[in-house]
């Protein structure tokens, strides 16, 4: 019986010792405990976070393991499509009234030009020029301008004696000219010698009114 009873004691001091440190252990893991330790200092964080973290108890859905994974694969995103911009409208405003009055005026040129010339170069431009009036302006150019003809051509004979004649009166016209010139000089010869002079000049003028005297008696007074 003392036997069991020493056991028994055993027993009840080793369960109230246990009691005891549980309840000291309780007390340290607690904010109040961890608090007054820590003013002791002692810091027992890391034991309350080790039996905190062994108290919580992974949850697993259960529905999870039935679940097949879904791989997602993101295609890029083709560009939208360029739209081509419309080309802008032309507004047809015509020909240019400078570029027009241009070709009329090139046109009445060369008309004038054959009027006078009666030339196959002056009549092919002033076709073209004239075509081209036409095309711009859409006007008949016989309306806006009179076009020349070929102007007649003149007897070979008749044509030869107007250009003699016309040769011979210019040359009466350089000879007389050249006859005054030199009626000047024998006035001009005179003048000084009626002035009077050193002898050397007087002599000079002498022999040049002389000179001039000749020439103007063989080529002016000559019939």
């Amino acid at each position: 019986m003392k036997f069991l009873g020493r056991v028994a004691a055993v027993l009840v001091a080793n369960l109230i010792t246990l009691v005891f440190l549980a309840v000291v252990f309780a007390l340290l893991i607690s904010d109040q405990g961890q608090s007054f330790m820590r003013d002791l200092g002692y810091d027992v964080s890391p034991l309350a976070a080790t039996y905190h973290q062994s108290r919580i108890k992974e949850w697993r859905d259960p529905r999870s393991g039935k679940m097949t994974p879904i791989n997602v694969s993101h295609q890029p995103l083709e560009p939208a499509p360029v739209q081509p911009k419309p080309a802008p409208k032309t507004v047809d405003k015509g020909p240019d009234p400078h570029t027009v009055q241009t070709t009329l005026n090139t046109c009445t040129f060369w008309n004038n030009e054959y009027r006078k010339d009666g030339s196959d170069r002056s009549k092919g431009f002033r076709d073209t020029a004239c075509a081209r009036y036409e095309s711009l302006s859409g006007n008949d150019i016989s309306n806006v301008i009179a076009l020349a003809q070929k102007p007649q051509q003149r007897s070979s004979s008749q044509g030869t004696t107007n250009t003699r004649n016309q040769q011979a009166a210019a040359d009466n016209r350089r000879h007389k000219a050249y006859c005054q010139q030199l009626k000047d000089k024998i006035e001009h010869y005179d003048a000084k010698l009626r002035a009077g002079g050193n002898g050397n000049y007087m002599t000079y003028w002498r022999g040049e009114r002389r000179k001039v005297s000749d020439k103007y008696a063989w080529e002016c007074l000559r019939g």
